[in-house]
Formats: structure tokens, sequence, C-alpha cells
């Protein structure tokens, strides 16, 4: 059927009453706003070219820089080291804040402060290392990472930028286990002292787990799903650790698991909820092991083991579609 007989069509059905104007009216309306809707998407998409060799340049330059500093590292000295590497990044970290505050609308200020990111701790390190090739103690590293993140969380509360945020939630992540590994450095390797990392990786899944719900709607927006799938890992991955240690915890990690699709539906994150239906896969999967494999014996236990994950895969996408679609 061709353009002229849907048209003759069309009239005939108007003209019997079928259809009502009105509804072929409303119909193009809404054609007409959806191409607009599909078009301003297009050119508001914030992956654009100019973005993506913002980026790639950026990736091109890092590299560009690592290799000639292996080629002049053993020429240039103590000094020389400390500058292409520690003053470089204090450059950029300058160059980017300038760049932030004449050009706020676009990329390039957050690409120099990424490359900052990179050359800063990486500077600091060849500070101390020249400063003192032997350092028996943590200290002076924790005290340098936990400097670098108070200066970045200054930068990201002048700035209000997505990278600093991200510089300073991994600075202050590296700070806490320094300063962690600093206080018990004295301590001879035992449970209790594996025991002591274990529950600082659950305290910060959980505070990355809280920084993504308050970052949800703000400026920060684009670090939810990446706080929710690491904050997800380091809170049932530390949990999933303890349930070899102690049997209580086997009880303690089934109720961690219900909270968890419980969170993942309240704040609709499909994050949380693979990450959470990977982790009662796992833990399913040593409980049979543990208790029913010598009971049903093993071909059995796989059997069961094969019906349990389709139904875990197919609960996972019930509670996607009914309450977080």
């Amino acid at each position: 059927m061709n353009k002229q007989e849907l048209l003759q069509e069309l009239i005939q059905k108007v003209q019997m009453g079928e259809i009502r104007k009105e509804e072929v009216t409303l119909v193009m309306e809404q054609d007409n706003t959806s191409s607009v809707q599909i078009k301003s998407s297009v050119l508001h998409n914030p992956v654009t070219i100019t973005r993506l060799l913002y980026v790639i340049g950026a990736i091109i330059v890092t590299i560009g820089l690592v290799v000639f500093l292996s080629q002049i590292w053993k020429d240039i000295g103590p000094g020389g080291r400390v500058l292409v590497t520690l003053g470089l990044g204090m450059l950029m970290a300058f160059l980017g804040s300038v760049l932030l505050v004449n050009k706020p609308k676009h990329m390039i200020g957050s690409i120099f402060h990424a490359l900052g990111g990179v050359l800063i701790p990486s500077g600091a390190m060849v500070l101390l290392s020249e400063i003192d090739s032997n350092i028996n103690s943590l200290w002076p590293i924790a005290i340098v990472f936990f400097a670098i993140f108070v200066f970045y969380l200054l930068l990201n509360l002048f700035h209000k930028r997505v990278i600093l945020t991200f510089i300073s939630v991994v600075m202050g992540t590296i700070s806490a286990y320094l300063i962690t590994a600093s206080l018990t450095q004295g301590l001879v390797r035992s449970v209790l002292y594996d025991d002591i990392f274990v529950y600082l990786t659950m305290i910060l899944g959980i505070s990355y787990l809280l920084f993504a719900y308050v970052f949800r709607e703000g400026w920060n927006s684009r670090l939810v799903g990446m706080l929710q799938f690491f904050g997800s890992i380091a809170v049932l991955g530390s949990a999933f650790n303890r349930i070899f240690e102690s049997g209580i915890w086997e009880f303690v990690y089934t109720l961690i698991i219900i909270g968890g699709f419980f969170f993942s539906v309240y704040i609709k994150s499909r994050t949380i909820l693979v990450v959470t239906t990977a982790f009662l896969t796992a833990y399913i999967s040593y409980i049979t092991g543990r208790y029913f494999a010598d009971s049903f014996g093993w071909p059995l236990t796989l059997i069961v083991l094969g019906f349990v994950f389709i139904g875990l895969g197919y609960m996972s996408v019930s509670i996607s579609k009914k309450y977080i679609a």
C-alpha cells in the first residue's frame, strides 16, 4: 500500500467516524514531540565526540609521560625526578583549577585535574623515596596520602566537580588503609590483625553506599553506579569472608543478603541487586558444599545447585522488573 492509498483510507475512516480528527492531531503532535526529544538527547548527550577525544588525549599523554620518564629517569637526578612528577602534577592541578574557573562548561579543566591526580601521589612517593630510600615506618606514607586527600577535598569544596570527588574518594580510601596499617604495624600477624582490615573494608563499603545515596540527585550523580558497585562488593565480600571464621556469621550473612535485596529495591539499584544475587549464589554454593554434599552426593548437589541458580536468576529479573525498572 502506497502513501496515496494510506491517506485515502485515513480520510474514509475519518468520514465514517471510525477515527476522529482529534485523534489524528494528537498522534501527529506526539510524533513531533518524540522527534524533538530524540534530537535534543543526541545534541545534549554527555558522551560527545569532543569529550571522547579529551579522554583519549589524556590517556595518550599519560602513556607518553610514563615512557618519556622511564627513558630519562636515571639521568635527571633526584631533584629532576621530583620536579617532573610532583612538580608537574601540581602544575596540572593549578591549570585544571584555572580552566574550571575560566571555562566552567568545558571538560578540559577536569582532564588536567585527572592528570594531576595521577602525578601528585606518584610524585609524593618519589619525594619520600629520595628523602629516605629505606623507610621503615608506614606513617610518612600515610601522612602524605592523607594530606593529598585533604588537598583534593578542599579543591572539591571549591570547584564541585565529579573528577575531584572521585580523586578524593580514592585518596581517602588509600589513607584509611595506610593509617590503619600504621596503627597496627607493631602487631604480630594474627587473626585479629586480619579482622581489622576486613571490618575496615566493610565500613568503607557502607560509607560508599551512603555516599551513593546522598549523591543520587546532585552534581556527583555520575559516581552513584560506581559507588554502589564497589560499596556492595566491599560489604558483601568482607562479610562473606567472616563466615569461614565463625558459625554465627552464617546466620548474620543471611540477614545481610536479605538487607541487600531490600536496599536495592528501596533505592531502585540494579547494580546492588546484581551484586547481591551473585554473593547469594556464592553463599548457597558454600552452604550446600559444606552441609549437604555428603548427604545427597556430589552429582545430586550439582543438580540442586543448578535449579537454585536458575531460580535466583529468575528472582533477580522479576525483582528488577517489578520494583526497580
